[in-house]
């Protein structure tokens, strides 16, 4: 069996490279990437998810003719070449893909039906290089939902102008912001606002950055954060010539974005640019600290942007497995517990001896103590009578885009209290 299949492959191959065939022929690509690997992994485990994986590649090998290039042990995405060089098979090409997709994989007892979105990339000249198509195959993608509950296929053809390894580019005009207030629980005053930076797909749908940015590569990724930190510091800015200034904003940066060595330059330059004060902006970084964009790298951009004034966070902490030491090398000074600790914390015992560990471990090391995801009053309720310095989530304010923070803004400032003046009237 496994002599076939070698077999099959080297013709193929010989196909592919136009051997024993007519130079110049179209030569097609396959992108496919399965969008919630990560749910499968957790629900089936990673010995089944490797099985599904192995499948849908030997299925797409039998029935397409496709020519894959070496997968990765637990990636979702299969890369691969069509045997076939002629335009004219592209529509039956895309019924037998999108019934291949459709039709889910069956392991012992199972059958599993992966989301998949798809890219095939159409080289009319026959001249592009592999890596060149799957670059630019990747990049269609990136205007596909991962959310879609059957997935999507998109063919796509390189100009003969198109130059090895450029693609569609992602439009920054897909970017947008809401922001998350945060209230204190002694004043009732918004303290911060947490950046939630947003991608607008092709369904017209909007998702998080954070759940879209494994699909994204470095250079785009790069170019996406710098147009959050130009719209949030923008926006900071418009509050302030409103007469409603925000004390503070926080941005949730990951791992890979603090590895690029030109992060920190980057947002202290914006920061210089926007006459805007370092002290004015906190980072939020996730547990483990380094572990998706290289310890070194990280701490020289935290420890850089520390240096300049920034504000440091961690989010969701108790969740991960960042050590004591790590809070006090980068100088965090507010941890963000999150809904995983805060769910029905107003009635289940569980929560509350969870979270009233975690306040005394925070307050222990001096850490302000901001609980996400409050969903009603009563959670909102228990959450600021235990000690929490700030709160935010449905219950508290929903996010908001830029426009409508002024209002909000300044509809607290009115139904918030007159402070009681004790000194003595003359």
């Amino acid at each position: 069996m496994a002599y076939g299949i070698a077999a099959a492959a080297s013709r193929l191959a010989r196909l592919v490279r136009g051997e024993g065939a007519a130079q110049g022929r179209v030569r097609l690509a396959l992108v496919l990437r399965v969008e919630n690997i990560e749910m499968l992994r957790a629900s089936i485990g990673p010995a089944m998810l490797e099985q599904m994986l192995d499948r849908l590649l030997l299925r797409l090998v039998a029935d397409l003719r496709l020519l894959p290039q070496g997968r990765s042990r637990g990636c979702g995405e299969i890369l691969g070449l069509f045997a076939i060089g002629r335009q004219q098979a592209v529509p039956g090409l895309l019924a037998r893909l999108q019934t291949i997709c459709s039709e889910g994989i069956d392991l012992p007892d199972l059958r599993i039906c992966p989301v998949v979105n798809v890219a095939i990339v159409s080289d009319d000249t026959g001249r592009q290089e592999p890596a060149a198509l799957y670059t630019y195959g990747r990049m269609a993608l990136h205007g596909l939902s991962p959310f879609s509950p059957t997935g999507q296929i998109r063919f796509v053809e390189m100009g003969r102008q198109a130059e090895p390894g450029v693609g569609p580019a992602l439009a920054l005009d897909r970017v947008g912001l809401l922001f998350q207030p945060q209230l204190c629980c002694d004043t009732g005053q918004m303290p911060a606002l947490r950046v939630l930076p947003r991608l607008r797909m092709d369904d017209r749908n909007s998702h998080d950055l954070a759940e879209l940015e494994a699909r994204l590569d470095d250079g785009t990724l790069g170019r996406i954060t710098a147009d959050v930190l130009r719209q949030a510091f923008a926006s900071l800015r418009g509050w302030d010539r409103l007469g409603t200034p925000v004390p503070l904003l926080s941005v949730p940066l990951s791992d890979r974005v603090l590895g690029d060595a030109a992060i920190a330059d980057t947002i202290l330059w914006e920061l210089d640019r926007n006459d805007l004060s370092p002290q004015r902006l906190e980072i939020e970084v996730s547990e483990p600290i380094g572990r998706g964009g290289g310890r070194m790298l990280v701490t020289a951009s935290l420890q850089r942007l520390a240096a300049a004034g920034c504000a440091l966070a961690l989010g969701e902490f108790g969740t991960g497995s960042a050590g004591l030491d790590d809070l006090r090398r980068f100088g965090i000074g507010r941890v963000r517990i999150g809904r995983a600790f805060t769910a029905e914390c107003d009635r289940r015992a569980d929560q509350q001896r969870m979270i009233l560990a975690i306040l005394a471990l925070a307050e222990h090391l001096g850490l302000a103590a901001l609980a996400d995801g409050v969903a009603t009053q009563e959670e909102n309720a228990f959450l600021a009578q235990i000690g929490f310095n700030a709160v935010q989530g449905p219950a508290v304010a929903p996010p908001l885009e830029a426009g409508a923070v002024d209002e909000f803004l300044l509809e607290r400032d009115h139904a918030l209290p007159v402070p009681f003046d004790l000194r003595r009237k003359a």
